[in-house]
């Protein structure tokens, strides 16, 4: 079924402009067919570039002092003290994400009329009594294209404005060159001090070459209008110093190869040149209500990932791929402690590849950029990541609050999220554990260089650390966000070192010294742990709460996106955590929720939950948590990680596979009571195709990707199971009518190239 967001009017602000994008290319079209709108972005158009902090870094002698005074404060009871001396870490800010700039088309007299976002086949429309006017941005020809119906007399302008300053213009009857250079230096508007953009000749540089004629397709006068963007990017870790006339000839040449092809061969190319993964999955459900609604949003939430990632270019940002300001709100960044997970949560369970694979390079570059911060932050090994980051690697703590400064574990929660999305791929677990081995090692080494003992010696606990982004309540009243080990903190390490400790098992590396270094100290480091008021404890202690309804849940980490098996009173003290969290969240907290209450078993929260999430943003008292009229969601202000969220916190409502087993509607909310789902992945590694009524299923069909998950599995609905045996010769294993209902009556039974055995 093609997904189609439709609106009758065009767009009246950037909120409601639909998206296109090519995973490096990306464009808002507003959908006037008048005076046709585009803003243009491009995924490796930043401010800054590599080491232009390097004057306002915290050398290693002041931050080993740091880090030495504040651990003795804390230990003395001094926190406020101990926090103020580890201000000294952060010195500087990530860089921001950059607009292009708007491109117009004005076709004065062209008749108004609807407008569409075709998500399967990635293209725009607006369908008029002229004739349609068809937008796309190609991954084939690497332009966007606008083609539109226009009289033989008729006119046509064509501008682009830029908030960048710009180089150089040509203006040509056909044509449009410009050469456009974004700031050099661009901190957040919440940095400390509010220190200036900074506009150097050391800068990025972006090169827009746009070019239209006319030509006729079956009898109608049409203008197509190609516009190609070249940015001076090399590459990751690399200095972007193109020279302003080799991006200009680049782009010179893209777009006019492309308009010498006319609109019907761009068309065809572009539709034989999807987005990777647009076809290979889908969740349907009854076209009515809400439930239209959700299934519009998760199939928007795919697109929106595919469109915002290529792999070897900067994985999708806060805002995805779509930024019309040159100072976003968070610099559109990559934020660590949430953000840049939540976008990928999706990434394979929904098949997006080049979304996992876009992540994996940039976390290539981090390591590197996190190496040198870990030996001169920290005195340790492995590398680190604290909160924010940006296409440059940056991996310092940022100046500002430590509740979202001082987080040095941005670099573990990295490494788990690539680590289960390798589970998803069927992979040979031993090539599987190979490949991931030297990583592991790396982001454990930081790890055990971090722990400290407590204060009585029995157990190893990080420092600094803090609950991202949430503070507690000190003696003397005032807020704080450090502490010792906080609960997410706990998590992380030992998942990582879990996942070594597996990983060297299998590659027969257990007597590496990192990993026995692991296997000396997870035993030392606490789980999940229960306060005295039956909840989980998110802090060193039970202390106060400063925010007890906080957006930030990350204690809860281990129900999801943790994986590891759970004791009964400890997913009762996380239900407990999540009913005095109460509903109301940020956009991104509520996918959150949604795919903690799914795996918590629970579909009434998950539908009280979903309702949140789809309700209109905008209201006459203001903004809340939402979705905007474009569909995009609201924190608010917008951002994306939610929209991505969304779609993986539904697919653990439909399937869990977390716990060595494939669970069928573990947490099926009354919003998807019927439905459909075709490529849905599990671990560890298999295609779940299946149809369900009323919550019972009607037809299962599961198919191994690959070696890992050649084999015996167990699928499960409630207390029903079914062993099924998977070949290897990929092809599909199914249960039909009957043996479906035998599964519903609660027998047990094994299904083997879809013959029944008892």
């Amino acid at each position: 079924m093609t997904t189609l967001i439709s609106r009758e009017a065009p767009a009246t602000d950037w909120l409601d402009a639909l998206p296109l994008g090519n995973g490096r290319l990306g464009a808002m079209a507003w959908g006037d067919p008048a005076r046709a709108r585009f803003g243009l972005n491009e995924s490796t158009l930043w401010s800054g570039m590599p080491g232009v902090n390097a004057d306002r870094r915290t050398d290693a002698e002041t931050a080993a002092a740091a880090r030495t005074e504040a651990l003795a404060l804390f230990r003395a009871g001094r926190e406020v003290e101990a926090e103020q001396v580890l201000a000294a870490l952060g010195a500087s800010w990530s860089q921001a994400y950059q607009p292009v700039g708007d491109l117009v088309v004005e076709v004065p007299g062209a008749a108004p009329g609807p407008r569409e976002l075709d998500l399967g086949a990635s293209l725009h429309r607006v369908r008029t009594a002229d004739g349609e006017h068809v937008t796309l941005v190609s991954a084939a020809d690497e332009v966007l294209v606008h083609a539109v119906p226009l009289a033989a007399d008729a006119g046509l302008h064509v501008a682009l404005e830029s908030p960048q300053v710009e180089e150089h213009r040509a203006e040509r009857p056909d044509g449009l060159d410009l050469v456009l250079r974004v700031p050099s230096d661009s901190p957040p508007h919440h940095a400390p001090g509010r220190p200036p953009v900074r506009w150097d000749e050391d800068a990025s540089r972006v090169a827009v070459v746009v070019r239209w004629h006319r030509e006729t397709d079956s009898g109608q006068e049409r203008a197509v209008i190609v516009v190609a963007v070249v940015t001076s990017w090399r590459g990751f870790g690399q200095r972007p110093d193109r020279p302003r006339a080799e991006i200009l000839a680049a782009a010179t040449a893209q777009a006019e190869r492309a308009l010498a092809r006319g609109e019907a061969e761009l068309l065809a190319r572009h539709s034989a040149a999807p987005l990777p993964g647009t076809g290979d999955m889908a969740i349907e459900l009854p076209r009515i209500g809400q439930a239209a609604l959700l299934a519009d949003v998760l199939a928007y939430g795919r697109y929106l990932l595919a469109a915002s990632s290529r792999p070897g270019l900067p994985p999708a940002n806060l805002q995805g791929l779509w930024n019309d300001l040159p100072r976003p709100p968070w610099s559109s960044n990559f934020t660590t402690n949430i953000n840049v997970e939540m976008n990928h949560w999706p990434a394979a369970v929904a098949q997006v590849p080049d979304a996992a694979a876009a992540l994996e390079r940039w976390v290539e570059l981090v390591r590197t950029t996190g190496r040198e911060t870990a030996r001169r932050l920290y005195d340790a090994d492995g590398w680190t990541l604290h909160h924010n980051s940006d296409a440059w690697g940056y991996a310092d703590p940022v100046d500002g609050d430590a509740s979202w400064a001082i987080w040095p574990m941005g670099g573990l929660w990295l490494e788990l999220q690539l680590e289960d999305l390798s589970r998803f791929t069927g992979e040979d677990p031993s090539e599987r554990a190979a490949r991931r081995l030297p990583a592991l090692r790396e982001a454990a080494a930081f790890a055990l260089d971090l722990l400290h003992e407590d204060g009585d010696g029995e157990h190893l606990v990080t420092f600094p650390s803090t609950s991202p982004e949430n503070r507690w309540r000190a003696a003397d009243g005032r807020a704080l966000a450090l502490t010792e080990g906080s609960g997410m903190d706990r998590w992380l390490v030992r998942g990582v070192l879990s996942a070594l400790l597996e990983a060297a098992g299998t590659a027969g590396a257990r007597e590496d010294p990192v990993v026995r270094r692991a296997a000396a100290a997870l035993p030392r480091v606490q789980g999940p742990r229960i306060g005295p008021d039956g909840r989980l404890l998110e802090w060193h202690a039970a202390v106060e709460e400063t925010e007890p309804a906080h957006r930030h849940i990350s204690h809860l980490a281990p129900v999801f996106p943790g994986t590891d098996p759970l004791l009964e009173q400890i997913e009762a003290a996380a239900t407990a955590s999540l009913e005095a969290r109460g509903d109301e969240a940020t956009g991104w907290s509520l996918a959150w929720k949604t795919a903690l209450w799914a795996r918590l078993h629970r579909p009434d929260k998950v539908q009280d939950l979903l309702e949140l999430f789809l309700r209109p943003a905008l209201t006459p008292d203001g903004e809340r948590s939402g979705l905007y009229p474009n569909l995009f969601s609201a924190h608010p202000p917008f951002q994306m990680d939610a929209n991505f969220g969304i779609v993986a916190a539904v697919a653990e409502c439909l399937v869990q596979s977390h716990r060595g087993e494939i669970e069928l509607l573990p947490a099926l909310a009354p919003l998807l009571a019927t439905g459909s789902v075709r490529g849905l992945r599990a671990r560890p590694g298999m295609v779940v195709d299946f149809e369900w009524v009323e919550g019972q299923p009607t037809s299962i069909r599961l198919t191994a990707l690959g070696p890992g998950a050649v084999g015996e599995h167990t699928v499960r609905l409630g207390t029903a199971q079914v062993t099924i045996e998977l070949p290897a010769d990929d092809s599909p294993v199914e249960m039909g009518e009957d043996e479906v209902r035998i599964l519903r009556s609660g027998s047990r039974r094994r299904v083997t190239n879809g013959a029944m055995a008892t």
